[in-house]
């Protein structure tokens, strides 16, 4: 290869300039590398890597040359106040997401990412089940409900209750804020009501945690419980720009209503690689709980090979509930998720398992566990079934979706337009 006067091969930068290129950090380059966005080298002499100028330039430019990996899209004209990212931490408006575990509510927390924060804290939305309400939920929203599968139940619920909602089409700040929570209480009488199984006999304690606990698990949480399911709802709020947002922005942007938006996102985070995610990662500690963590690994890892014809590099994590592009390390929400789940008794078998897996990655791939592992972690401990981890990520990340809503109602109508390429 031909030398600039650099030392650096013509065609190729470094990636200090790769980064400085794409406007992101040394870090996230890795990223993309580990996931076969770009590919680098290294060659004597050189203190950095080097990446190919076409490789950079055509993922800046957003577009794909023939036969590379898709790059990731980036939609620098998208900003948001909701939650950011910086050197691997989650922040909620500008707050690390350990500080809002570990300092607010639930309600406090959900507030806080819809805009309201301080506007009503002494009465922080944490209100509990109407007694009469299920009596008053439509006869067929209940029935209709009761008969889908537990993963696509909120979503058709949001649907048919938006449907019969005569202030649907109203965009007041101030109102869907307030709107959201009644919402999510409605959502979640109906999910308790369509439950399969003998409850306790015990009707659900207040808010919105405990709602859906006793939904999901036909019990009562005792109190550690229900402080790691708070977390883990607190977790799940929001996570910035993903597909689910995207869509429900896109959505917002034709001006539809709340809960049509929250309909779009529930649609795309449906896929595995999404919200499903952690149904995965619920049969992986099903079978390391069974077993020995480091032979089911080499199985995936085997089966991953055998797919692909090549072995997974370093980063690279062909295992549910492992690695994420946005966090080299170890994913911050996963981490206080842990940390309150470990707290709740009973739980010392799931712990060995978890961490023998956590262990291994570590060790062969240098791959730390994500949310979605936590998530699964969480639904074996308070016995409730696999799909309840895609049950808990819904109703979550509805008060973070319905936060992007409001967002992109104060933005221009229809400006998401892709850019079309010449064949």
């Amino acid at each position: 290869m031909a030398e600039g006067a650099t030392g650096v091969p013509d065609g190729w930068v470094t990636t200090s300039e790769a980064a400085a290129r794409l406007g992101v950090k040394r870090a996230t380059l890795y990223a993309y590398v580990s996931r076969g966005v770009l590919r680098s080298q290294r060659r004597p002499g050189q203190q950095e890597s080097l990446f190919e100028r076409a490789q950079i330039d055509a993922l800046a430019g957003h577009t794909r040359q023939p036969g590379t990996p898709q790059p990731l899209l980036r939609f620098r004209s998208v900003a948001t106040a909701v939650s950011s990212h910086r050197d691997g931490e989650l922040r909620y408006r500008g707050m690390p997401v350990e500080q809002v575990c570990a300092e607010l509510t639930l309600g406090e927390a959900a507030e806080l990412l819809l805009g309201a924060a301080g506007r009503s804290r002494e009465a922080a939305p944490e209100r509990g089940p109407d007694p009469a309400q299920s009596a008053r939920m439509p006869g067929e929203v209940r029935r209709v409900v009761a008969e889908l599968p537990l993963e696509r139940r909120v979503p058709v619920a949001v649907a048919l209750l938006g449907a019969q909602d005569p202030l649907r089409d109203d965009r007041d700040p101030d109102r869907v804020r307030s709107a959201t929570f009644v919402l999510l209480d409605e959502v979640l009488v109906v999910l308790d009501a369509a439950a399969e199984g003998p409850a306790d006999g015990s009707p659900p304690a207040a808010g919105i945690a405990a709602q859906l606990f006793h939904a999901l698990a036909r019990r009562r949480p005792t109190r550690r419980e229900l402080e790691c399911l708070s977390v883990l709802v607190i977790a799940l709020m929001d996570h910035g720009l993903t597909a689910s947002t995207i869509a429900a922005r896109v959505a917002a942007s034709t001006r539809s209503s709340v809960t049509d938006c929250l309909v779009a996102a529930y649609a795309t985070m449906a896929g595995p690689l999404h919200g499903g995610a952690p149904i995965a990662a619920h049969q992986l500690l099903a079978r390391a709980m069974s077993g020995d963590p480091a032979e089911v690994v080499g199985q995936l890892l085997r089966a991953a090979e055998a797919a692909s014809g090549t072995a997974p590099a370093s980063g690279a994590a062909p295992v549910p509930g492992f690695g994420h592009v946005l966090y080299t390390e170890e994913d911050p929400r996963a981490a206080v998720v842990f940390e309150r789940l470990w707290r709740v008794r009973g739980t010392a078998r799931l712990r060995r398992a978890t961490e023998g897996l956590i262990d291994v990655m570590a060790r062969r791939l240098g791959t730390f566990p994500n949310v979605d592992l936590a998530t699964a972690a969480a639904v074996h401990a308070f016995g409730m079934p696999a799909g309840a981890g895609e049950v808990v990520f819904q109703t979550a990340r509805t008060v973070g979706l319905v936060a992007h809503v409001l967002e992109e109602y104060a933005e221009e109508p229809l400006r998401w337009r892709g850019r079309v390429l010449d064949a």
